[in-house]
Parts: structure tokens; sequence; C-alpha cells
């Protein structure tokens, strides 16, 4: 005799095979069963093989992600017991409806149909349900493929900030560039203003010793009583020395007008924004002295005139 199938069975179903059903249901499930019923057959066999199906996504959940950066501190620990329980889950809920599937397969006509093995296993919480054991798998599925998802976002966050120092080295190097030419362009200005002065008056130096071939040019503005010098094919000094401008007055008393140094075509330039007392100056010598010059001349003369 076939027992009649109603939706209430269809309900029952998953708790008996995960042993989860007890009391008045348990023994009316059993009941219908025993009468033999092949849509619960059916089931039966399904949730079985959904529970197979949901070991492999289990087994194959990695312990550790490729492309998972092994220096963020307790990310494998959390995969691989994440991991763990799943299958420890899924290995303890399988056996519990394969069991009663089994017996169903067995079945003969006649015979009581999934006796007393599909009871409540011990511990277990009756409340527990099918629905909450697919959704646990998802979960770790989510939770593996967030913390995959943070480990890129954090690798990205580290490259945007390498960029963004690299950005910020570019835009000191430019705003020193910036400052240089605004100071250049200032320096070109003050030249301007005074060689273009009415009165201007202009002192030719020649090159001494070691610097023979060596020029030099003072243009002196009388009226603000400032000066521009200029000099050509001077040699280029060592790292410890500079070139330093002196003017003379009758005493011979040498005063500095400014510590310079040429290019790689031996050129230099150097305006001198001091007021100099145009009654006094007597010549204009160019010497060589330690970096950074001295309050007096100690070496050699390269020009002078």
């Amino acid at each position: 005799m076939t027992s009649d199938h109603s939706a209430r069975f269809d309900d029952l179903l998953p708790a008996y095979a995960l042993g989860a059903l007890d009391g008045e249901e348990l023994r009316e499930l059993q009941a219908h069963l025993a009468a033999g019923c092949p849509a619960c057959d059916a089931e039966l066999r399904r949730l079985a093989a959904d529970l197979e199906d949901l070991a492999g996504v289990a087994a194959a959940l990695p312990e550790e992600p490729a492309g998972m950066p092994s220096g963020i501190p307790g990310v494998p620990e959390t995969l691989a017991g994440v991991r763990r329980r799943l299958l420890d889950v899924v290995a303890a809920e399988s056996e519990s409806v394969r069991a009663p599937a089994r017996l169903a397969e067995r079945r003969a006509p006649g015979r009581p149909a999934l006796p007393a093995a599909a009871a409540p296993a011990a511990g277990r919480p009756p409340a527990a349900r099918w629905p909450l054991l697919a959704a646990a798998a998802v979960l770790a599925v989510v939770a593996i493929w967030g913390l995959v998802r943070q480990a890129s976002l954090g690798a990205e966050i580290e490259r945007l900030q390498g960029e963004r120092r690299q950005l910020a080295a570019r835009a000191g190097a430019l705003e020193r560039r910036v400052t240089q030419l605004q100071s250049e362009s200032e320096r070109l200005a003050r030249t301007l203003t005074i060689l273009a002065a009415p009165n201007v008056q202009s002192v030719s130096l020649a090159g001494m010793g070691t610097s023979h071939s060596a020029v030099g040019r003072t243009y002196i503005d009388a009226a603000a009583r400032k000066a521009v010098f200029y000099a050509a094919n001077l040699p280029a000094l060592g790292p410890d020395k500079s070139y330093q401008l002196w003017y003379l007055d009758a005493e011979d008393e040498k005063t500095s007008a400014g510590v310079f140094d040429v290019d790689a075509h031996g050129k230099a330039a150097l305006v001198i924004d001091q007021p100099l007392p145009l009654e006094k100056i007597q010549g204009w010598v160019v010497t060589v002295e330690p970096r950074g010059g001295r309050p007096q001349p100690t070496g050699p003369i390269a020009l002078a005139g």
C-alpha cells in the first residue's frame, strides 16, 4: 500500500534526513515512509546528492587562495579554519543523510522503511535545518573571496601610495625648478636694468697667470652705484675652490664684491647689488679662493683690470 503524499512531508524530510526531527512529527513521517512513498524516496536521494555536492565544494576550498599576500596577519589561519570546520560539518551531515537514503534504496515492498537509524543524533540541536548548512558553505566561500579582495585592495592602495610619493617627489623637484627660474629671471632683470642705464661705465679685465686666455668686464650703473660682472674662458675649479671678485681703492685695499663659479664653457655672471663707492674704486681683480670665499684675497689672481 502506498501512502498519500502531502506538502507537509516535504517540509519534514530535510530535518528527518539530518536527524533533527523528533516527537510526533518523527512518528508521523516514519509511518508515512513505512507505507511507501515514491516522492519521499526521491527527495531523500536528492538530499544525499546535494550533500555530496556540498562536500565537493568544501573540499575544493583552498587553504590559501592563489594571489593571497602572505604578509596579512591571520589570513592563512582563518582560511584553514573555515575550510576545516566546513569539511567536518559536511562529513557528519553527509553520513546522516546517506544512511536513510541507502535504506530507502534497499527497501523491498512491504518492508518497513527507514527505521530508527534516522533518529536525531546525540547533541544535535532540534532547530538545525538543511538550508542553514547550505548557507554556511556559501558564507565560507564569500568570506574567502572577501579576504582575497581585501588583500587585492591592500596591494592596490600600496601601489597608489607609491605613485603618490613619486608624484610628490616630482612636484617638489618642479617647485625647486620654478624657484630657480624665478631667481634667474630676477637676476636677468637686474642685469638688464644696469646694462640699460644711461650713464653705464665699463671696465675690462684681462687674464693672468694660468688664466691668460680669460677675459672679463664690469658694467657699472653710476646713478644706482651697482654693477654686473661677466667673465669668459676661465678654467674650471675643483669642488673645494671658488672665484672671488674684488674692487680696489687708492690704498690698494680690496673689498669683496661676491663669489661665483663658472659653467662648462668657462663663463660666469655676477650681479653686484651692494652700493659701490665709485669715487674710491681704482680697479677690479678676480682671485681663486677656498670654497665660499675669504674676507681678504689669499689665492692667485685670475683676472685684473
